[in-house]
Parts: C-alpha cells; sequence; structure tokens
C-alpha cells in the first residue's frame, strides 16, 4: 500500500510540475516570438523612415541645387558668352557704325562659349536667340535676342513704344518717317541709371531722342562773350562756339554727385546725332526742321532741343511760329522754370530762343540766364525691362 501511495504520488507530482514545465517553456517561446516581431516591425520602421527621409533630402536637393534661370538671366549670359567669343575673335567684330555683326546661341554653345539652352532652360522649353553686336563710340554694344515661343520673346523699346500709335489728342504720332510725342499729357518718361527722361521723338534711323526731365543745378547763359556788333558783352548767337555748348560738353562728361546726368552705363546705350543749329526767323511757320538744319554740327552727344522740336510738342493748330503764346498749350514740353533751346534768332547776332516758366518761347538776349536741359539720343537697339511710360511707371531698359 505504501510502495502504491508513493508511486501514485510522485506521478500525480510529476504530471503537474511537467505541466508547469511546458506551460512554462510555451510562455517563455511565446514571449521571444512576441519579442521577435516587435524588433522587425520596428527595424521595418526604421528602414521605411530612412528611406522617407533620403527621398525627401534627393528632392530637397533637387529644387534647390537645381539652378534656375529668369529670361534676363539667360539674356546676360548670351551677351557675357558673346563678349568671350569675340574677345578671342576680334577680326570678325564690326569694323564700322553702319555694320552689325550677329552670332547665334548655337554657335556660342558649340564654341563652348556657353551651355546648350536645354542647361538653362530644361526640355521642355523650346528657346532660339542671337547676339547683335555693334559699333559705339569708341567700344561696342551688345544687344541679346531671346526667343522662346509663347513663352518669352525679348523686346526692344522701339516695339513697346511705337505699339500705341494715335492720330488725335495726346500720345505718339507718326509724322513722315518720324514718331513725334505730342499733347499734355502724354505717357513718355524713360528711367535711365542716373536721372529721368521723356522721350521727344524717335528719328528716321530709329533712335530715341531724350530730353532731361526737370531743371539743372544752375542757370547759364546762352553765351557772354563780348559782341562788337553790340558793343557789350551780351554774347554772339554761333552755337558751334557758343558758352553753353561747352556746358552741355562738360554735363555729359562729368561724375560730379551734384551735376551728374549720365552714367558710364547711360553713355554706353547712347549715339552721336547730327544738332542741326540754324538760325530761325520769328515769323517762320516751317515745322520739320528744314530751316534749322540748314546749319548742322556733325556726330554730336549731347545739344538742346530746336525750335521746331518744341513746337511739335503742342497741338494747339494756332501755334504757328515758335514765339506764337498758343504753343505753350497741350505741350508736355512746358515747364515751370525758363530753358534754353538750340536755336538762335536769325537776322542778329546776341539773341537765342528761350522758354518762359509759363510755355512760352522768347527772343531774348544769350547773355541771359536760363538753365540748358540737354538733349541726348537713345540707341534704337535698346532693350525694354519693365514700365508703362508714366511719371510713376516709367519705361526702363536693360
Amino acid at each position: 500500500m505504501a510502495a502504491s501511495f508513493n508511486v501514485g504520488s510522485f506521478n500525480a507530482i510529476d504530471t503537474s510540475e511537467t505541466k508547469k514545465s511546458k506551460s512554462s517553456k510555451s510562455s517563455k517561446s511565446g514571449g521571444s516570438n512576441n519579442e521577435l516581431r516587435k524588433k522587425l516591425i520596428l527595424f521595418g520602421g526604421i528602414i521605411l523612415g530612412i528611406v522617407v527621409v533620403i527621398a525627401l533630402v534627393l528632392f530637397l536637393l533637387s529644387v534647390f541645387m537645381t539652378p534656375t534661370y529668369t529670361y534676363d538671366d539667360i539674356e546676360n549670359i548670351m551677351v557675357n558668352a558673346a563678349e568671350a567669343y569675340f574677345e578671342d575673335n576680334p577680326k570678325r567684330l564690326p569694323q564700322s557704325e553702319s555694320q552689325r555683326v550677329e552670332i547665334d546661341v548655337a554657335t556660342l554653345a558649340a564654341s563652348e562659349y556657353m551651355d546648350p539652352m536645354t542647361e538653362y532652360m530644361g526640355e521642355d522649353t523650346s528657346c532660339d536667340g542671337q547676339v547683335t553686336v555693334q559699333t559705339n563710340g569708341d567700344g561696342y554694344m551688345y544687344v541679346p535676342r531671346l526667343d522662346c515661343g509663347d513663352d518669352y520673346v525679348t523686346q526692344s523699346l522701339s516695339e513697346v513704344v511705337t505699339s500705341d500709335i494715335v492720330t488725335e489728342g495726346y500720345g505718339l504720332y507718326q509724322v513722315g518717317d518720324t514718331y513725334v510725342y505730342r499733347g499734355e499729357e502724354v505717357n513718355n518718361y524713360v528711367q535711365l541709371e542716373t536721372s529721368l527722361w521723356r522721350i521727344v521723338k524717335i528719328t528716321e534711323d530709329g533712335n530715341f531722342m531724350l530730353i532731361l526731365n526737370g531743371d539743372m543745378y544752375e542757370s547759364v547763359p546762352w553765351d557772354n562773350r563780348y559782341n562788337s556788333d553790340i558793343g557789350y558783352n551780351m554774347g554772339i548767337n554761333t552755337f558751334s562756339a557758343s558758352r553753353i555748348r561747352d556746358t552741355l560738353e562738360d554735363l555729359y562728361d562729368t561724375d560730379d554727385e551734384d551735376r551728374i546726368i549720365l552714367s558710364d552705363d547711360d553713355r554706353s546705350k547712347l549715339v552721336s546725332f547730327d544738332l542741326c543749329t540754324g538760325k530761325r526767323n520769328t515769323n517762320d511757320t516751317t515745322k520739320d526742321n528744314s530751316v534749322e538744319c540748314t546749319e548742322v554740327l556733325e556726330d554730336q552727344m549731347i545739344g538742346l532741343l530746336t525750335a521746331t522740336d518744341y513746337m511739335m510738342g503742342s497741338i494747339d493748330p494756332n501755334c504757328t511760329t515758335v514765339v506764337d503764346f498758343s504753343c505753350q498749350n497741350y505741350n508736355y514740353l512746358a515747364a515751370p522754370y525758363k530753358w534754353w533751346l538750340v536755336t538762335a534768332v536769325n537776322g542778329v547776332t546776341d539773341e537765342a530762343y528761350g522758354v518762359s516758366s509759363s510755355g512760352v518761347v522768347e527772343n531774348t538776349t544769350t547773355a541771359s540766364y536760363m538753365y540748358p536741359r540737354p538733349v541726348v539720343m537713345l540707341d534704337s537697339n535698346v532693350l525694354f525691362s519693365e514700365g508703362k511710360g508714366t511719371e510713376n511707371k516709367p519705361y526702363h531698359i536693360k
């Protein structure tokens, strides 16, 4: 009995312990699997996170490290490439003022002076272009022309200005082979680097005659030399030998901050012109500069407005001679100060025409003091940047 009891007891105990042991092993095995699953999930999450971060970094690099170019940037690149090309090939530069030389972007890219256009604009945008080179004073003027179809085309100032021609009222009129601004309120303001100007007309050559907007720092005599006909220092009304011509030439070159009207960059965009200096009678009714252009100073870089050009600014039909009071009417050139014209009075030796502060032209002694109001000629090929031609939003050029 004792032996039977002991075996039974032992078996009972053994069975219980075995169950506990198996349960314990099963629990441990399940726990190990759970831990493994957790580690795998965590590891997978880390890998996924790393992949996402790498993808984000690559995206940001593609956005911020890929160069982006504006159309202005590309035009500058074209000009720089052309300058480098002609520096290495100087014999291909234009040899006279009338000559123009063009080089296209394909040639510049093939010669490795710039990258192909697709490098700047991408494969989806098709652009072409060329750079025109012309002589300008002692140097050369480089004019880019970029054509990207409907997306962008480089515009010249001439294309913008002549897009709105009028036949009545205020605005830009076509007069023969020229375009002339007429009327009291016209949008013909151009901002150069240093000062604000107004377009008087576009010449037969397509160049822009500009007149300074506003008065100069001081008034000056047209001339104050001794006049033997008068017997006093009343001045001599020959423009080529006048004091005011000296004043203008000094203004053109000056870097004096109080007097400067043109920067080096401004001067690089100007061209020489023939200044009409013929004398005019007070009763002359011509309005085509034929009288003023009987005498010409060639290759001038700065001058003054002629009597005809002032008259043409008015749309009053009663403005028939330069001294008519009606010429002040509907005339944007009238200004609240006295200023000189280049035209002298015919028949006397000591008088020239000046515009009063009310806008009336007067024949006055050359020794009188009035403001010089400079005129310059802007190259026909200058490019339009922005603006509407108003005083608050003048035309800007590149």
